[in-house]
């Protein structure tokens, strides 16, 4: 596809098969006819065997393109590189330079942990895998399936090439991750989770800019950044890459990231006991009943919707599980707070047209330049059937929460994101609205779910809650999600992945 062709042009229209066949499914697809995954991690031996291996892999990987009339696929396969990955296979430093910085320096060094808040228990050297005390990750496989068998023998056709590499790659012990998408789309919260996912212009039509997502095209901002690239003098660039988009100020060169993206890996536990222990003490001491309906109304002001998934903002007074699935809505009708506190983490993971001080033109434009495409599966069993917060005044219902304990099982997410840039979309979302205290005209208030609470050295955070009287405010937020592992990726396109797989420096 030349770099000048109308579907980089004009990201609102259809991209074409071309474009489509070239992107990993995994970018423009949630899998939802998929509830089960796997995810493997690979080390790199031998450079010339893992270009060998890769090779053999590309006929595997699952492609944007529609199934046309087909039924839908049993399974999807996809691939994504670490930095360290793509200077393992033999990449050269000119190339790899030209990547995103933050890619470049991966996600467990001491400046990325400190914008993302990965401290203490949370910290790199404390992670299962991915961090300093663990072999190093070169290359992620993103497998999934409809059934357990279907994935079992997607993952067992994946070892039996890694295994014939002749040593090139081999699979890191422990690391290998399993997860599943529950039948309620609840997460271990008991909240119903994966509504608000941003559409891709260009695939479905409008939607966010198709270059915030997918590399090569026009951003939010009406321009297409650069993106990695390659000089014609690496052997097999000129015959398999495209040239560069009419951004990059050089000659000579071809474009390895056009219809890529980077990923954003994290391995996130959470307490639930804990956090709904923190949910009953909290509702006794600031409303004065110790009940199981006061429990769920003080989490729904912290997470933003009701555990339907109803948006606080449609229906505050209540949930409402007909509304369950509702994101058309803002908050200019709720300024301050009143229907949807402002720091929810829906409202400041995606703070739509109201972030203090500035007017809605100015704020609707600044939530959509940080939007992120999650693709996360949970691990671990659920704690509790979530039916019950859907009517904790429930005599069963209210016992089972108000006596939910500690079982000792982890469990959690595998979160996934897709970001054409991790710097202006994943880290500033973490860094900026879900860690900062002082957001949109809050005091000592960060995420009370995703936020980096009570770390050694900072100020203690607390929820407020306003109401027409005054307003509430619990005491200090423990941190009720810890990182276990992460990584930053990129996923090249199939052209980029036919290149890793040949080229010759």
């Amino acid at each position: 596809m030349n770099a000048r062709s109308d579907s980089r042009e004009a990201p609102a229209s259809l991209l074409n098969e071309e474009a489509l066949a070239d992107i990993q499914g995994f970018i423009t697809s949630g899998y939802g006819h998929l509830p089960l995954a796997a995810y493997l991690f690979l080390a790199i031996l031998d450079a010339g065997h893992a270009r060998a291996y890769l090779a053999k892999l590309i006929p595997s990987i699952t492609t944007a393109a529609p199934a046309g009339k087909k039924s839908p696929a049993a399974n999807a396969t996809n691939v994504a590189f670490t930095s360290c990955g793509l200077k393992e296979l033999g990449l050269p430093e000119t190339v790899r330079c030209t990547f995103a910085p933050e890619f470049h320096e991966g996600i467990a060094t001491p400046q990325r942990s400190a914008i993302l808040g990965d401290t203490e228990e949370s910290a790199p050297a404390k992670w299962e895998f991915g961090g300093p005390c663990h072999p190093a990750i070169h290359i992620v496989l993103l497998v999934h399936g409809a059934t357990s068998a279907e994935l079992a023998r997607q993952c067992a056709i994946q070892r039996s090439l890694i295994e014939s590499s002749e040593g090139g790659v081999h699979e890191l012990g422990g690391a290998a991750q399993q997860g599943y998408r529950p039948g309620s789309d609840n997460e271990p919260f008991g909240f119903h989770d994966g509504i608000a996912q941003p559409a891709i212009a260009g695939i479905k039509g409008d939607g966010v800019p198709t270059g915030e997502f997918i590399l090569g095209y026009v951003n939010h901002y009406g321009i297409v950044p650069p993106t990695p690239a390659v000089a014609e003098n690496v052997a097999g660039s000129d015959a398999l890459l495209p040239l560069p988009n009419p951004y990059h100020d050089a000659t000579h060169l071809r474009d390895l990231g056009v219809n890529g993206s980077y990923v954003v890996y994290r391995k996130l536990q959470q307490d639930v006991a804990g956090f709904w222990r923190f949910m009953g003490d909290e509702a006794a001491r600031i409303t004065g009943k110790a009940d199981a309906a006061s429990m769920v109304w003080l989490a729904s002001r912290c997470v933003g919707r009701w555990p339907s998934g109803t948006p606080l903002a449609i229906s505050p007074e209540g949930d409402d599980p007909f509304m369950h699935d509702r994101d058309d809505f803002d908050y200019l009708d709720d300024p301050n707070g009143l229907a949807c506190p402002m720091g929810a983490h829906v409202r400041r993971t995606h703070p739509r047209a109201v972030i203090k001080p500035y007017g809605p033109k100015e704020s609707l434009s600044m939530s959509d330049a940080h939007r992120l495409l999650r693709r996360g599966r949970v691990f671990g069993p659920l704690p509790f059937d979530a039916r019950i917060l859907l009517n904790p005044s429930d005599a069963a219902n209210a016992e089972a929460l108000t006596t939910l304990t500690d079982d000792g099982v982890s469990r959690g997410i595998h979160f996934f994101c897709v970001n054409a840039s991790i710097k202006t979309q994943f880290e500033f979302v973490q860094q900026t609205w879900c860690n900062n205290p002082r957001f949109s005209g809050l005091s000592a208030n960060k995420d009370p779910v995703a936020g980096d609470n009570t770390g050694k050295g900072s100020y203690a955070s607390y929820m407020t809650i306003p109401h027409g009287r005054g307003e509430y405010r619990t005491g200090a937020l423990p941190r009720f999600v810890t990182v276990r592992a992460g990584a930053y990726l990129f996923m090249p396109s199939m052209r980029g992945l036919r290149f890793l797989a040949a080229f010759r420096s």
